[in-house]
């Protein structure tokens, strides 16, 4: 699907309906934010509002306002409904029997008789008239809520709001913003509209806190690329609200376990670098898992502090081993020349230009990392143009005056910086004369004739000896 709406038509959508389904994607610091923060102002304003996610909200973010209103399935999604029609009859009394392998509903009339035909059998979902995914780039990031429930999805309007770059349009609305550094940076607007029109306060200090979490995590705490003006804007507004930065900060960024500690310890002394691809990265695995005791949730940030490691890198990667034969992989583009969207892309994933994420199924931890590699090796190949004469030159930039036809003189290789090496070393010798014969012609005077390496350094030392004489003539 695609069809793209803006922020006034999902105004209008939410307005309308009156039994709304958050969806949030597996949860992280915008996700999160942006589910409850509409949670709580849709509430207020009278709509019946359920937050589902099969995952479990991670420890670092328990801290947030109204988490335990997150559900962890459908309420209704295991029911299963035996109907009795009383049209032929009243019920006097009912009661159940559990016998092995089965149960007995009896259920005994006042007066008449029931039959088969008066039972009916339902396994209902909720009645919801809109679902609201936030934040996700794809279903399959809604995980069993989605597998479980497609019928659901199939037959409930869905407003798909995100920012990421690679969304599959998958909703019957989509509201995107790929400029925005998150998604609750969207909503900011949205909510502060309908705040503005109620009577009553919607946004106070919990809803204004669960939107600045999404800003500030998606944009680590305002360092990373993605922090725009607008970003600042958005956020100086919800610190006019009463949003806790300082709660933010001190849970998300300066709150860590020893298990964590020890996690990053080990993750961060596993760094490779490969210059030739400007890769730097590092792995999680169960086994790092087990013995620091720690949870794969303890890994958020570390993608970070590998960037702060990495000045030189253009491609920065964290490889997770979630489950045996399940690995996901976290990119950043700490520089200016990769867009990791495009190499999550090649390995099924998707992002931003310098963030996104990818999932590789049925692999071994070996298999999937090569796979990552190879891709990463083979996207920025492509970017630098690498090729086997071009690798390790000393002044890559240089341009040459070829030589004239007629020279005795081999043409210079791409770039010249055979001819300077070649030079250089043999002024290093004691065979002065044998140096000035033999050195290197590359440039070439105004008359068309050559001269030397050896003759220009001269006529160089004899100008700067010309203007000191000349400096010293002035002072006097």
């Amino acid at each position: 699907m695609n069809n793209k709406i803006n922020q006034d038509q999902a105004l209008k959508l939410i307005r309308e309906a009156k039994n709304i389904l958050i969806a949030p994607s597996s949860p992280d610091g915008d996700s999160i934010g942006s589910a409850l923060a509409l949670m709580l102002v849709l509430r207020r304003l009278g709509k019946q509002i359920s937050v589902v996610s099969t995952n479990e909200v991670p420890d670092y973010l328990q801290f947030l306002p109204f988490t335990d209103e997150i559900e962890p399935e459908l309420a209704s999604g295991k029911d299963f409904i035996i109907s009795l029609s009383t049209e032929n009859a009243d019920v006097d009394h009912l009661k159940y029997e559990v016998q092995p392998g089965r149960i007995n509903i009896i259920v005994t009339p006042k007066n008449g008789q029931f039959g088969g035909h008066d039972i009916s059998f339902n396994n209902p979902s909720a009645n919801f008239d809109l679902i609201i995914s936030v934040d996700t780039g794809d279903l399959v990031q809604l995980g069993a809520l989605y597998s479980e429930n497609k019928s659901l999805f199939e037959n409930t309007p869905m407003l798909n709001i995100d920012h990421h770059a690679s969304n599959g349009h998958f909703g019957d609305y989509n509201w995107l913003d790929f400029s925005v550094a998150a998604t609750t940076q969207m909503l900011t607007p949205l909510i502060f509209q309908l705040d503005a029109e109620s009577d009553e306060m919607l946004v106070d200090e919990d809803v204004a806190t669960l939107l600045l979490v999404g800003i500030v995590t998606d944009t680590g705490s305002f360092q990373h690329s993605n922090t725009s003006p607008e970003a600042f804007e958005v956020a100086a507004d919800l610190l006019e609200k009463g949003a806790r930065q300082q709660e933010i900060i001190k849970n998300i960024f300066k709150t860590k376990s020893l298990e964590t500690l020890k996690l990053w310890g080990r993750v961060l002394s596993k760094i490779s670098y490969l210059p030739e691809s400007k890769l730097v990265y590092s792995t999680v695995t169960l086994e790092d898992i087990a013995d620091t005791g720690a949870t794969m949730d303890d890994t958020g940030g570390i993608i970070d502090e590998l960037m702060s490691n990495a000045p030189d890198a253009e491609v920065v990667m964290l490889l997770k081993e979630k489950e045996p034969g399940f690995i996901g992989g976290s990119l950043r583009a700490p520089g200016k020349l990769a867009d990791v969207s495009e190499i999550a892309g090649m390995i099924g994933g998707g992002g931003h230009k310098k963030a996104a994420g990818f999932r590789i199924r049925d692999k071994s931890f070996e298999e999937a990392k090569i796979i990552a590699i190879d891709a990463i090796r083979t996207y920025m190949n492509d970017k630098q143009g690498v090729t086997e004469e071009s690798e390790g030159k000393m002044f890559p930039g240089l341009v040459v005056k070829p030589a004239k036809a007629q020279s005795s003189i081999p043409a210079p290789s791409p770039g010249g910086e055979d001819m300077l090496l070649q030079d250089f070393r043999k002024r290093k010798t004691p065979e002065e004369e044998r140096v000035q014969d033999m050195s290197v012609k590359f440039f070439q005077d105004t008359d068309g004739q050559d001269k030397t390496v050896g003759e220009v350094l001269q006529e160089m030392n004899q100008d700067n000896s010309d203007n000191t004489d000349s400096s010293m003539s002035a002072s006097v």
